[in-house]
């Protein structure tokens, strides 16, 4: 141990009678070092920057550019890619942020049911049979299932599960973006319930499903979990794991990542997590009515009837861990919830609000009047808004 402190203490006093090894050694810790303080300096002004952009608030916006808003009063306008997707029954068009025409899909629907996931869409009428996906270079395949179409959703590589009304049986089928069956999975009220929620995770492997089932008039959610990889191959239907909720509906079930899904009903939400087979990792008790939910890929927010003051609705926002990141109050009659990074932006047709992650209010105010939607760009602070007849690109400051 000695030798050892006196080959250190050689090293850095400038001992003349340090040897050409030592030499080299000294000159390659004086890097490390060096390197580890660069970083540590990257790293710390990350940090302020985001804790400023964070914190920081805002008093009025200005408008960067206007154009004309496209399509019908009947038209449907969705986020896109930070672009604009507009629907109706006959048809969808996709424009970038200029008003520039990507693509445009025509078709006849009743009820068109429209996912969005990443750089893909798909498009299905609700009781037909039909599926459209499209990707940002347009039409990518066309689905057609010979069975009625119940719902479905869609993966960001553009797979679709669709949840079809096969008779006495339902079928839960995972398609390509060209319309290759990859997998079915067939059910039955007797044997596993019907599936009220479905979702596929970002990576193609793991497929949740939450099933409700009716024995002896009560109500149970069993929630499923598949594998199709290699971990699921000699698992019966590719069954992994399986949770039984006694006495409980759980209609909302998402992976918002590739290993995390988050399941919300009456009473609770669970959160599991896994690589390969999900598991149970936390579950938050709700002792409240839940009235929407909205999430991105790190945080999930909930609103509830506001009990406690007189602003009506009260918002709670938990990590993935399943803690509560923060609780805040409002009054809007809020159209949509937007989370973004670690942002939320309250809105309705006139009024606006802008929360960071932990609860301050970082805007209030107005973006006009006539607000159909509002569509976060990626730069921050930078949003489209559709209004009745225009389409503003505006900048808070």
């Amino acid at each position: 141990m000695k030798k050892i402190l006196e080959f250190f203490r050689n090293l850095f006093s400038g001992n003349s009678e340090i040897t050409y090894k030592e030499k080299i050694l000294k000159h390659r810790l004086q890097m490390i070092y060096r390197g580890a303080l660069i970083v540590i300096l990257i790293v710390t002004i990350i940090a302020a920057v985001k804790i400023h952009l964070d914190s920081r608030t805002f008093s009025e916006y200005e408008v960067i550019s206007t154009s004309t808003r496209e399509g019908t009063e009947s038209s449907i306008y969705k986020n896109y890619c930070s672009n604009l997707l507009v629907y109706s029954k006959d048809g969808m068009t996709a424009f970038d942020k200029k008003g520039m025409k990507l693509w445009n899909q025509p078709y006849e629907m009743q009820s068109p049911i429209v996912r969005i996931s990443g750089e893909y869409v798909a498009v299905g009428d609700y009781c037909g049979s039909i599926i459209y996906i499209m990707n940002l270079n347009g039409l990518v395949g066309e689905v057609n299932t010979d069975m009625i179409i119940q719902d479905f959703t869609l993966s960001e590589k553009g797979v679709v599960t669709v949840i079809l009304d096969n008779n006495d049986t339902t079928l839960i089928r995972l398609l390509s973006p060209e319309g290759t069956t990859i997998a079915d999975l067939r059910t039955s009220m007797e044997n596993n319930g019907y599936p009220v929620a479905v979702s596929l995770s970002q990576d193609n492997l793991k497929l949740g499903v939450s099933y409700l089932r009716a024995k002896s008039a009560q109500v149970n959610t069993s929630i499923a979990f598949y594998n199709f990889g290699a971990v699921g191959q000699n698992e019966s239907e590719h069954l992994v794991s399986g949770y039984n909720v006694e006495e409980e509906v759980i209609p909302f079930l998402e992976f918002v990542n590739s290993t995390t899904a988050i399941a919300v009903g009456d009473g609770k939400m669970l959160v599991f997590k896994g690589k390969q087979i999900p598991e149970l990792s936390s579950e938050v008790p709700l002792e409240e009515e839940i009235q929407s939910i909205y999430y991105n890929e790190n945080y999930i927010a909930l609103t509830f009837h506001n009990t406690i003051s007189d602003e009506k609705y009260r918002v709670e926002v938990y990590n993935l861990n399943g803690k509560m990141e923060c609780s805040f109050i409002t009054d809007i009659d809020y159209k949509e919830i937007i989370v973004q990074d670690s942002d939320l932006i309250v809105y309705n047709e006139s009024v606006v609000e802008m929360y960071n992650i932990k609860g301050d209010l970082k805007y209030q105010g107005s973006f006009g009047e006539n607000i159909s939607v509002i569509i976060p760009t990626e730069s921050r602070g930078k949003f489209l808004v559709v209004k009745e007849d225009t389409i503003e690109h505006i900048r808070l400051r």
